[in-house]
């Protein structure tokens, strides 16, 4: 399958490629249900859609160099009623302040220069994946990704490892830009990796914001992650395993029928 910009998101797409959001849909870990992603990958179940994910795109618009088209596709960015009626509503009108944040430091604009949304495919594990690279630029040995966070410095309980974990571990940042960066190695035949950094910025008033490069170590380890559990992945989205419900997600609890009566103690919140 021949990917585009237009088509890298649809369904068609999301079932012949492997991606490193729909890997992670599929782990308890990383916030997944195996249910969950199986029913969205048929099609039997679709999303709310959410802002934070609208702000998102709102940034990356900007990067992408297609912020006013943006702007026109999408009228909900804009007030419909009241004195503000046809402006910005006003989370928007703040990712124009993470905007300007970013465009005011010299060396946000060097780490994400190069070039825009470039689609990459490559064999890696026994099936296809596809990536997308926010910002590329071989010539000078890296590639970033742009993020658009609540906070840098918050912490997030991991009740498997039960420790607490910073946003890129509670997120699988390291699995994308490990992905991202063996992806690019394979699809190009590079004898070594790139240097991936990512861009963030945040939602805060004011805003923070920060640049983050990834060694070869963490990205060793992480594609090992993904390694680890590829195969029970590759077994669920197939149809060869039945997938495990969460009881946890949007569409567990749409769907859910209550099998057992629990015991009061197994309401822990750690």
């Amino acid at each position: 399958m021949q990917l585009t910009k237009s088509n890298y998101f649809s369904q068609e797409a999301n079932r012949h490629y492997m991606s490193v959001s729909q890997f992670k849909s599929f782990l308890p870990s990383y916030g997944g249900c195996e249910a969950q992603a199986v029913a969205t990958l048929n099609g039997t179940y679709e999303r709310s859609s959410v802002m934070a994910f609208m702000e998102g795109h709102y940034v990356h618009a900007w990067n992408e160099g297609t912020l006013d088209e943006f702007k026109a596709d999408n009228p909900d960015l804009y007030s419909s009623r009241g004195a503000t009626a046809g402006q910005l509503k006003s989370n928007f009108q703040h990712c124009n302040t993470m905007i300007e944040v970013l465009e005011n430091d010299p060396l946000v604009t060097k780490a994400l220069a190069g070039e825009k949304e470039v689609i990459l495919t490559a064999e890696l594990f026994g099936i296809p994946w596809k990536v997308m690279l926010d910002s590329y630029n071989p010539a000078v040995g890296i590639f970033a990704d742009l993020k658009a966070l609540k906070e840098i410095d918050g912490k997030w309980w991991n009740k498997d490892a039960q420790a607490y974990e910073n946003f890129l571990d509670h997120y699988g940042y390291t699995i994308q830009m490990s992905v991202y960066t063996e992806v690019e190695k394979l699809a190009t035949g590079r004898e070594q990796w790139l240097l991936p950094h990512m861009v963030i910025v945040t939602k805060q008033n004011p805003p923070d914001h920060e640049i983050i490069y990834f060694d070869y170590e963490v990205i060793q380890q992480s594609l090992n992650i993904v390694k680890n559990n590829i195969e029970r992945v590759k077994a669920v989205k197939a149809g060869l395993a039945e997938p495990v419900r969460c009881e946890k997600c949007e569409y567990c609890r749409q769907t859910k029928k209550i099998q057992t009566i629990k015991h009061f103690s197994e309401l822990s919140l750690y």
